[in-house]
């Protein structure tokens, strides 16, 4: 299975993979912890069950083992958070992100459809399955997804889904459209950083030097260096003439990223 490389969608449930192997083990064993409080509960008070909290934990486990390259640990908490909560679209997400990770697309992709059926008017789910299709080169049907997630006025990450779509639209090329979504990520959502980078990159290929240095100096307050942003801080410090920046950033850039090219800045993602 091939990952589109730079593709930056967020996987609400998924620990992030900038983690260290101790932060992960961490937070497996707290919510091993919150899954043990919630079935000695089930025992202790027969009449309130919570499953739905149980689901929840079993799913955040299964995903957190997935992380730490554990599959069969994963499958087990994921498969016994299904049988707790059927109906949950969380559950269903998660399976299906477990089984696209395995590369078994065609039932992840069930999955995901799953998680929109017991929940129709859930943004949320929308999202997830438009960032599924995007990493399949499927953009348009992405598009498509994101545009109904927005559809949910009471699901909050509407920078986010902005944000996924312009990534996706990106791929296609569709820069005029991937401008105007990252525009309206940073207007629901300041701090999008990814937006601000492929928005500093856009005016940067338009010859638009002001605006593009302007997005690239708020983006480096808010993230940590990549390679794309590392080349245009190269390519905009010898735009301006400062040989210093320029050649700091060189020297940055050939140890993190040793492989780095040119091209790699006008490359979508």
């Amino acid at each position: 299975m091939q990952w589109n490389k730079g593709l930056l969608i967020v996987a609400l449930l998924v620990v992030s993979g900038c983690q260290t192997n101790k932060d992960a083990k961490e937070e497996i064993a707290k919510l091993n912890e919150e899954l043990e409080s919630a079935q000695s509960s089930m025992y202790d008070i027969p009449d309130v069950i919570d499953y739905d909290k149980a689901a929840k934990i079993n799913a955040e486990l299964g995903l957190s083992y997935l992380q730490q390259g554990q599959n069969a640990r994963a499958k087990t908490k994921l498969l016994r958070a299904m049988k707790l909560a059927p109906d949950m679209p969380d559950v269903h997400y998660a399976y299906g992100y477990y089984l696209e990770h395995i590369g078994e697309l065609v039932e992840a992709e069930k999955s995901y459809l799953l998680a929109i059926k017991h929940d129709p008017k859930n943004g949320k789910s929308y999202n997830n399955y438009g960032a599924f299709l995007c990493r399949m080169a499927r953009y348009r049907e992405s598009e498509t997804q994101f545009m109904q997630a927005l559809k949910d006025k009471d699901y909050a990450r509407t920078g986010e889904v902005y944000e996924n779509a312009g990534v996706c639209v990106m791929q296609i090329p569709d820069i005029a459209k991937a401008q105007t979504y990252f525009e309206t990520a940073l207007r629901h959502d300041p701090n999008r950083h990814y937006a601000m980078l492929e928005l500093a990159i856009i005016k940067y290929r338009q010859n638009n030097i002001l605006e593009a240095q302007n997005y690239y100096s708020t983006y480096t307050k808010l993230a940590a260096p990549t390679k794309r942003s590392l080349l245009l801080g190269v390519k905009l410090a010898e735009y301006t003439g400062n040989k210093d920046q320029a050649a700091s950033l060189k020297l940055l850039l050939q140890a993190k990223f040793p492989d780095a090219k040119t091209k790699d800045l006008f490359i979508s993602g």
